[in-house]
């Protein structure tokens, strides 16, 4: 079996950078819609927009503004983590570690469509809509940020 030739390479090279560059910017074009979707939601809401830009922190904001509470923002992205799965990683057990990582998945999904169902309430849409943002939050947050949602909050 052969190697490649110098002409091949280059080539290999050339479609392995263009594919590397084309996913870099989709990566780029997707959290730039995500923190203009952020903006709009939390200046609809009374909230700074540039709360937006920093990471962790647009998260609470996201939470506050659903009038959950910390426990909320603080869950999820640790359950996330796989805390729970890692508790269970130092455990010999393996029927344990499957119910931890179990456990922890139930806990996450639940808590994210408390979640959604919460945001979806707060700028007055309903259960069908809180649907949408669990599924394909980024897509629902833009139509929230964009649209004609009002911010009622969730007395």
């Amino acid at each position: 079996m052969e190697g490649l030739t110098t002409e091949q390479t280059v080539a290999v090279s050339a479609v392995a950078g263009t594919l590397l560059a084309t996913i870099v910017i989709g990566c780029l074009i997707f959290y730039v819609l995500t923190v203009i979707a952020c903006w709009k939601i939390f200046t609809k809401a009374g909230e700074a927009g540039w709360k937006a830009l920093i990471p962790i922190y647009n998260t609470y904001i996201m939470y506050k503004i659903s009038n959950l509470s910390f426990l909320y923002w603080f869950i999820i992205p640790v359950v996330g983590a796989g805390v729970l799965s890692g508790i269970g990683n130092s455990v010999s057990n393996d029927g344990l570690k499957g119910f931890l990582s179990f456990v922890s998945a139930v806990v996450e999904i639940v808590m994210l469509a408390k979640f959604s169902l919460a945001l979806a309430k707060a700028f007055g849409k309903g259960t069908g809509f809180a649907v949408g943002l669990f599924f394909f939050p980024n897509i629902f947050q833009l139509i929230l940020g964009f649209g004609s949602a009002k911010y009622v909050g969730n007395n």
